[in-house]
């Protein structure tokens, strides 16, 4: 749907109300783990976040003049890739903890049958032999192996949904085929540009062209969450 910056605003509104009604209710027959994750609390907040993008993009149309002068650091618009990218990420870890037995059952990024002792004593071991023998020094040995115990434990212990960071949701999602490829592709365009956040480093924000595109395709991706919730029981509208 085209439309413009005035009713995008009015749409996005729109669509987080129905969305963070909808996700409460229907949280409010799932799982017990599910209920603590996606609380009133989190969506008023991820509400509360989406009224402050639609403020902003709502006088879109008074910035994007900017496309035509090649003016890609306003900070309005990145703010709003910042709002844009952090809402996506929070969407997607609302959605895997609504289905969080689901998420469970996948292991996302878990070595299967992984014995730590019989692997890192061994390594620990050769590194404490390479200093005795003089091949590294005490700081190095114990920074290789800080990293080895932080590889095995990044890959042994369950990622907390609401900890997986934008990137690794793509990844996830993409494993799990819930999204076509033109999708991935809108996904890692929001990610990108949100990371313009590090100003430090040169880089091209996105347009507001493009913005406008982003902030539409995440109203899509908050009917497409609310399209895979259950059906809501009728006597659940009576609790």
């Amino acid at each position: 749907m085209d439309c413009g910056w005035e009713d995008l605003s009015h749409l996005l509104k729109n669509v987080c109300s129905r969305f963070t009604r909808t996700m409460l209710k229907t949280t409010s027959i799932s799982s017990a783990e599910s209920k603590e994750l996606i609380t009133s609390e989190c969506m008023e907040r991820f509400e509360s976040i989406t009224g402050v993008l639609a403020d902003i993009i709502q006088n879109g149309e008074y910035y994007q003049s900017e496309d035509l002068t090649d003016d890609y650091q306003n900070a309005k618009k990145l703010n709003s890739w910042i709002l844009l990218g952090s809402l996506t990420e929070t969407l997607l870890q609302i959605f895997l903890a609504f289905y969080i037995n689901d998420y469970k059952k996948t292991k996302w990024q878990q070595w299967n049958d992984f014995k730590i002792e019989q692997v890192q004593n061994p390594i620990i071991s050769f590194i404490q032999k390479l200093v005795d023998e003089g091949s590294l020094i005490p700081e190095q040995a114990r920074s290789l192996k800080g990293a080895i115990k932080d590889t095995i434990k990044e890959h042994t212990k369950e990622h907390c949904v609401e900890r997986i960071m934008f990137d690794e949701l793509i990844q996830l999602f993409t494993f799990l085929e819930l999204f076509d490829e033109d999708e991935i592709d809108v996904l890692k365009m929001i990610q990108s540009n949100r990371n313009g956040v590090h100003a430090f480093q040169s880089r091209t924000i996105g347009t507001w062209a493009d913005l406008q595109y982003g902030v539409r395709f995440f109203c899509y991706l908050m009917d497409w969450v609310l399209e895979h919730l259950p059906d809501i029981p009728d006597e659940a509208y009576y609790l």
